[in-house]
């Protein structure tokens, strides 16, 4: 009888470990976001150890990442879906997960390349077309850093139009902070 009750729970934990690992990325998203009534998964890519999600649901747009071994989902704030001066953007920096997420919407036909700058590095952002009149971005650093003493924040996000010329920006200038179209 003991035997029977041992492979009957071990063959109960194997049924439900299988289960759990054979959940699809999206149920193992769905269950770790905010807003799952209202959530639109827009893009996923693999990176390190886990997934960086762009995603939209009631409060606007958002890029995640999700850890999966840990399980482990960073949850940040939140980017305007429909930005009037045609870019937006937010960023995740958790000390749990091994990257600095930026990421956007795009809504102005004009900008053609989005660039993240920081104080010693820069990086050109992904940009993803999906057809629903849009284009999401998004751009990953190892590590946010910090201005130097007394200087100011040096984030920038600046976007170009076809030609290369500075078409929209956000950030510190030699003017002050500046968020919205360059011309």
């Amino acid at each position: 009888m003991k035997l029977i009750v041992i492979l009957f729970v071990l063959l109960l934990t194997s049924a439900c470990s299988f289960n759990e690992t054979n959940k699809s990325m999206d149920e193992k998203i769905m269950e770790n976001v905010v807003y799952p009534q209202s959530t639109v998964i827009i893009y996923k890519e693999n990176f390190k150890n886990g997934v960086i999600v762009l995603y939209k649901d009631k409060t606007g747009f958002r890029s995640d990442f999700f850890i999966l071994k840990e399980n482990y989902f960073v949850h940040g704030g939140n980017a305007e879906l429909n930005p009037e001066d045609g870019l937006s953007w937010t960023m995740r920096n958790d000390p749990h997960i091994p990257i600095a997420l930026f990421g956007g919407v795009i809504t102005d036909e004009m900008i053609e390349k989005v660039i993240v700058k920081q104080r010693t590095v820069e990086q050109k952002a992904k940009i993803i077309d999906i057809n629903d009149g849009k284009r999401y971005w998004f751009a990953i650093f190892d590590v946010l850093e910090e201005p130097l003493n007394g200087e100011a924040d040096p984030l920038k996000i600046e976007a170009y139009d076809k030609e290369g010329n500075l078409y929209w920006k956000s950030g510190v200038y030699e003017d002050g902070l500046f968020e919205g179209r360059a011309n």
